[in-house]
């Protein structure tokens, strides 16, 4: 577990993506499997979403975080993708194969996406093999803010409507087709809305709709019209249009439109009509569109379409442009540039081709006919495994060779502003999409691009879209800015084309690794090929709103034998030296730990320079005995034989140059005694506690408290020899005592014979250490602002609760308690319990809020706090040692500690201008110590002794810090991967 990380800091954590403001989430379950479906009359095995074809839309609204679940019930891998929805900076969640490792059968596997800065009408596709044909498709919706204005009224209606071409045969027999080398035969047919005929669209007289048409199909243009009804072009996946009436709609393949329809005929049925462009012979399907209280059905001829003529089309595509006046998902559409201002740094010229390789039909780009790797392209990428790809393994202009298979990567610089020329040499009309993009398409024609094109240009309103078709023997010319990092699949829409080799990634790349430029992979991405079995996250850092990472068993079930778990943490808003350890039983008694610093953040200024190194120091009592053989026997814990520094009892060296200054990072890793650290002939400036910024005091020795963290810098200033670092435990008898070694470049002897004396074992001293660490308030902290939002000084506390240590015997067995209840550990983490409403594990009230003078009793004692409360605790020691106390998912101000009984009166003495803002803190002999915290960070926490046996035997207990809000701004849910165990073993994590 991980020490001090999830500090309780000043001002709200928000979500992982940084927003200035909690995005609603979606929740989607949804199982995928075979069915048996009827689209042109004969029975063929379709892809059900939910027993859905085609699947079920995704209605959303802009900046919405979608949460989509899928079971894979094929017996096939399988992958979805969002097209046209850009996944800002998470390539990770694409869901095509480049980025994202296929669900096995059997097995689930959640996309987190967010809608960032969207609107508009988009689809998903099942983006694996030749699933597509199959179904597995479905609309996504984004709908604009409620306080962004839309540029045409609220229609009365709104409506999906996916066209496509479509086969009788499975997908299995047209993917064998493809696999055998052969081109595919011409379809068979056409539907809307996964019908061959009859879909139905119903409106009421006089009233207004709008369609969302895509063209989900696999190779063909489709022309979309209505039967005495004209339409208004609005919106192009995602962009507001000038408003333009068309009688009839080319949509291309992957192509999304809406438009307006208003009902201004007479109340009959009429005539839906889609056909296919650009073919001999012409395929059409005719659906309805049907009024309320229709006097009679279509009747008359199906209305036609228009010529084969391309220039028809190619006029209507020019005449979609952007509607400049329009808002768009943020206030200002236009972002913070015009696109037709900006000077394109590179351009790409691709030239689609198709020939034979090997004897078989494939498709290219520049010659390149892509192949995948053996492992996605991220995944290699993020893992750095070499062999998979090779940037630059396709050309920026064709090359005019043969056609060659390469796993076809192309590199471009993050922040670029670049030109693709789409070249179209061959006699049909190509349709491309790129992925994790928008782009504005300012030109296309007939003929051969050249340089004298870009004059015919549009560069003030041209349409900003993700997929854009190219006309036969012409081209198309797009300007994109490269503002997503990422692999991103630019492909052929045809879908035989794409899946034969006409497509290839480009790897949009920083060198940054910050999450402003790109999100780390998902915790719960799923590793295949030579992934298989990499971890997806490294651990050690705890998250805010998130106690299920904690790592404590009130938290976390343990990871069993020959199992494992991935922790997720995030060390929101903190700096500073902390450590992590095993928190079971009493492993902690064998090692297990380790160091964990936090840097700031490089535009936040550190109030010293930057030392010459930085070294962490772990010290701790140690035991010969195994640690399985010290405490269940019911007796008193034995006392330590020895002391460690970085786990050796002698012998550690720390290597300095004369005149240079470095950092110590100093942790208590131990289990029960306090530490003095003294260096002999050096002071030590004390700069860090457990993630706040100290006073700089200069100090001889430093008592460090089991469980406490400090940082301290010190100047090699003395003549160039080896000296004593010393450690001993000052408050035993007899002292334990363990030397270490500062050892100066080229030092001219060994260490002085005599080790420098530490502090008398008086307990004033100590006390007086302490009260003199107090909060640099001049220092910035992990944000600008150090103070965040307030002034601790300045609240007034809701409530005050006093916490007794004590120790004695129940069963005849040592115990040790807080306020008389010694907590035992129930069968089912206290957490899980909560989030499953399992009865019976806990009681929230089993401890009380101050001293009762019971006897010690037995209980697994939660304490319930208000969230966002601010609290006074007091631990009151009336043993005769220190103890230190931990509370985890927080830091706290420790306003007061002195000898005696704590009263109210001993208010008067509270620091409440720059007291210590730390995670643990100890309690003198016969003395008290309080504590301001701010309950900001729900979750159940765990208030625990730091000395270990008596944490193992009782002294602990639960804060559970509850609101009975569901927003993940003020707390995450159950992560993804969470173990279940006990009363929860086999609970959904996802529910």
């Amino acid at each position: 577990m991980s020490r001090g990380i999830m500090q309780a800091l000043l001002c709200l954590a928000l979500f992982f993506y940084i927003a200035a403001a909690e995005s609603p989430y979606r929740f989607f379950d949804w199982n995928v499997t075979y069915g048996t479906i009827y689209p042109l009359g004969v029975p063929q095995q379709g892809i059900l979403i939910n027993g859905q074809f085609p699947g079920p839309d995704i209605h959303s609204v802009t900046n919405d975080n979608l949460i989509i679940n899928v079971h894979n019930s094929l017996d096939v891998p399988f992958l979805i993708s969002w097209n046209g929805v850009q996944n800002r900076k998470n390539s990770y969640e694409d869901g095509v194969y480049g980025t994202t490792c296929p669900i096995p059968p059997g097995k689930n596997f959640t996309y987190i996406l967010q809608v960032k800065d969207q609107i508009g009408s988009l689809y998903y596709f099942p983006s694996l093999g030749f699933h597509k044909a199959a179904g597995g498709f479905g609309g996504i919706r984004i709908l604009s803010r409620p306080f962004i204005p839309v540029p045409f009224p609220q229609p009365a209606d709104d409506y999906t409507v996916l066209i496509g071409d479509w086969y009788k045969s499975n997908h299995t027999v047209l993917q064998r087709t493809l696999d055998n080398g052969h081109k595919l035969p011409f379809p068979d047919g056409i539907l809307i809305n996964g019908r061959g005929s009859g879909a139905t669209f119903n409106v009421q007289q006089g009233k207004t709709i709008r369609l969302r048409i895509s063209n989900v199909g696999l190779q063909n243009s489709l022309n979309f019209r209505i039967q005495g009804h004209t339409m208004k072009l609005v919106e192009v996946e995602g962009t507001h249009t000038v408003q333009t009436t068309f009688s009839s709609l080319d949509v291309h393949v992957g192509q999304s439109y809406s438009v307006l329809v208003t009902a201004d005929q007479p109340a009959h049925d009429y005539y839906v009509v889609v056909s296919s462009r650009f073919t001999n012979p012409v395929l059409t399907t005719t659906g309805i569109l049907r009024y309320a209280n229709s006097a009679g059905s279509a009747s008359g001829p199906i209305p036609g379409g228009p010529t084969i003529q391309i220039d028809w089309s190619l006029n209507q595509a020019r005449a979609i442009r952007t509607n400049l006046t329009a808002s768009g998902p943020r206030p200002n559409p236009q972002g913070s540039y015009h696109y037709g201002m900006i000077n394109t740094s590179r351009t790409i010229r691709l030239q689609n081709s198709a020939g034979q390789v090997n004897g078989k039909q494939r498709y290219a780009l520049n010659s390149v006919s892509f192949v995948p790797g053996d492992t996605p392209l991220k995944l290699a990428d993020f893992f750095k495994i070499g062999g998979v790809f090779r940037v630059g393994s396709i050309s920026d202009y064709p090359t005019g060779g043969g056609i060659y298979l390469d796993t076809a990567v192309m590199g471009a610089d993050y922040r670029s502003f670049i030109e693709i020329v789409f070249e179209n040499s061959e006699n049909i009309v190509h349709s491309y999409h790129l992925d994790g993009y928008n782009f504005f398409v300012v030109g296309m024609d007939g003929g051969t691009w050249s340089e004298g094109s870009r004059k015919q240009y549009n560069l003030h309103d041209a349409v900003f879209r993700s997929t854009t078709q190219v006309y036969p023997k012409s081209w198309t010319a797009i300007w994109v800015a490269l503002d997503n990092v990422g692999m991103w699949n630019l492909r052929s829409e045809f879908w035989a084309r794409q899946y034969l080799g006409q497509q290839f990634y480009l790897r949009v790349y920083t060198t940054s690794t910050s999450l402003r430029d790109e999100f780390p992979i998902p915790k719960n991405a799923l590793t295949c090929g030579r992934a298989a079995g990499r971890h997806t996250r490294p651990n050690g850092i705890q998250n805010r709103k998130n106690s299920y990472e904690d790592g404590v068993y009130g938290t976390t079930c343990p990871i069993p034998p020959g199992g494992n778990f991935t922790y997720m943490l995030q060390a929101k808003d903190q700096i500073g030296s902390f450590y992590y350890f095993p928190s079971l039983g009493f492993q902690k008694a064998a090692g297990g730990f380790g160091a964990i610093r936090i840097l700031s953040r490089p535009l936040i200024p550190v109030p010293f320079p930057e030392p010459a190194g930085d070294f962490t120091v772990l010290i701790g009592d140690w035991h010969f005995s195994n640690h399985t053989s010290l405490l269940d026997n019911g007796d008193e814990f034995p006392s330590p034989v020895s002391v460690l520094i970085n786990g050796r009892a002698s012998g550690t060296t720390f290597n300095v140059e004369q005149g240079k200054t470095y950092r110590l990072r100093i942790s208590n890793v131990g289990l029960k005694n306090s530490l003095n650290f003294r260096i002999q002939g050096h002071n030590m400036t004390l700069v860090e506690v457990e993630g706040t910024h100290t006073i700089q005091t200069v100090i001889s020795s430093l008592d460090v408290h089991v469980g406490q963290s400090y940082s301290v810098l010190v100047t090699a200033d003395q003549p160039a020899m080896e000296y004593y670092i010393v450690v001993t435990t000052p408050f035993t008898i007899p002292a334990l005592t363990t030397l270490a070694s500062l050892d100066y470049t080229n030092a001219a002897r060994s260490e002085l014979s005599i080790n420098p004396c530490g502090p008398t074992p008086d307990i004033n001293w100590s006390l007086k250490q302490a009260r003199s660490i107090r909060t640099n308030l001049t220092a910035s902290g992990p944000r600008p602002n150090p103070q965040g939002s307030y002034h601790y000084g300045m609240i007034n506390i809701s409530r005050t609760i006093r916490v007794e240590n004590s120790a004695g015997k129940v069963d005849c067995k040592q115990r040790y308690a807080v306020n008389s209840v010694s907590f035992m550990p129930p069968d089912t983490p206290l957490k899980l319990a909560d989030y499953y409403k399992i009865s019976g594990v806990f009681s929230v009230g089993s401890i009380p809020v101050a001293p009762d003078g019971a006897d010690i009793h037995l209980n697994a004692s939660v304490m319930g706090a208000d969230y966002r409360a601010f609290v006074e605790i007091v631990f009151e020691n009336p043993e005769k040692q220190i103890q230190t106390w931990h509370l985890d998912g927080y830091n706290f101000f420790v306003v007061g500690m002195d000898r005696g009984t704590w009263s109210p009166d001993s208010r008067k003495q509270y620091n409440l201008v720059d007291a210590v803002f730390r995670c643990t803190t100890q309690v003198y002999p016969e003395s008290w110590t309080a504590i301001w915290v701010a309950l900001d960070n729900v979750g159940m926490w765990n208030l625990r002794s730091e000395i270990w046996a008596r944490q193992y035997l009782g002294q602990q207990f639960y804060l559970r810090v509850y609101t009975n809000s569901t927003s993940l701004r003020d707390e995450y849910r159950l992560p993804l991967n969470a173990l279940t165990c006990g009363r929860a073993t086999g609970l959904n994590t996802t529910a």
